[in-house]
């Protein structure tokens, strides 16, 4: 097991490591808190990228025993201090993927923990909010499902492909409309299945994805995934989305809201 102490913030070193695609995750005394260091470390080796550790309490010795089963990850702990929103967001500037528990150590009932819808609006980086099945949990069904018919489609399309290729898994597409009132039909809606499978025949020829269009409520249909992940994107503007929220409350697996990767430009200014 490697270990590394935090690079001071504003410090140069010329030692300093590069989280750039690194994976971060959120640590306080909950289960959930555990449940998605976990997640998070095998997600990290599985990238061969080093895991950065914000604690909550940085005495608590409960992570190593995951470390210990990954000897070769690099892990970077870090105090939360008093604001571990702000440090998960300062976080994902530099990170690929923030890692959270469904609920913290001061929200052990249902619903979601209070960090959790402040860190989703203001991260800069995709988001992993870690619920659901232990075997979702733990990667064993062998799916990757990608909810489609929004704006977001082909951001949430792009994440969805990576896990699946780093995973090995098989591709699901998932598109959920409201079910019809009483003595009313509602037609199909397969447009956005349509062109989430354009998508992929030009970006991932090799998946053929499995594909479900279901009429009912988003709370039922994410409750009923056998599935180690659901990607969906943040379906608001200044917000979250309905859609979203839904998976946050409801889906029988971990939830990756995904957001566009940063453009860099690295062009010479004359």
């Amino acid at each position: 097991m490697k270990m590394s102490t935090a690079v001071q913030p504003r410090r140069f070193s010329f030692w300093a490591p590069d989280f750039s695609r690194s994976v971060t995750v959120g640590v306080d005394t909950s289960e959930s808190a555990y449940h998605a260091f976990e997640w998070a470390a095998r997600h990290a080796w599985s990238l061969r990228t080093d895991l950065q550790v914000y604690l909550a309490d940085p005495g608590d010795t409960t992570v190593q025993r995951v470390l210990e089963r990954l000897p070769m990850l690099t892990a970077h702990f870090r105090p939360t201090g008093d604001d571990p929103v702000a440090a998960l967001v300062g976080a994902s500037d530099s990170s690929a993927t923030v890692v959270m528990g469904c609920r913290g150590e001061q929200h052990r009932g249902l619903g979601l923990g209070s960090l959790v819808l402040p860190v989703l609006r203001r991260a800069r980086c995709g988001v992993v909010v870690v619920r659901g099945r232990p075997q979702a949990i733990r990667g064993e069904y062998g799916w990757v499902t990608a909810a489609v018919g929004g704006c977001e489609d082909p951001v949430v399309l792009r994440r969805a492909v990576e896990l699946c290729r780093t995973r090995r898994a098989s591709l699901r597409l998932l598109h959920v409309h409201p079910p019809a009132q009483p003595g009313a039909t509602v037609p199909r809606d397969e447009a956005a299945i349509r062109r989430a499978v354009l998508f992929l025949r030009t970006t991932a020829p090799e998946l053929t994805p499995d594909v479900a269009v279901e009429s009912r409520h988003p709370a039922e249909a994410l409750a009923a995934l056998d599935s180690d992940l659901v990607v969906v994107g943040k379906g608001g503007q200044h917000g979250i989305g309905l859609f979203t929220r839904a998976a946050l409350y409801h889906a029988s697996c971990p939830v990756l809201v995904a957001r566009p990767e940063p453009v860099h430009d690295n062009r010479v200014m004359p």
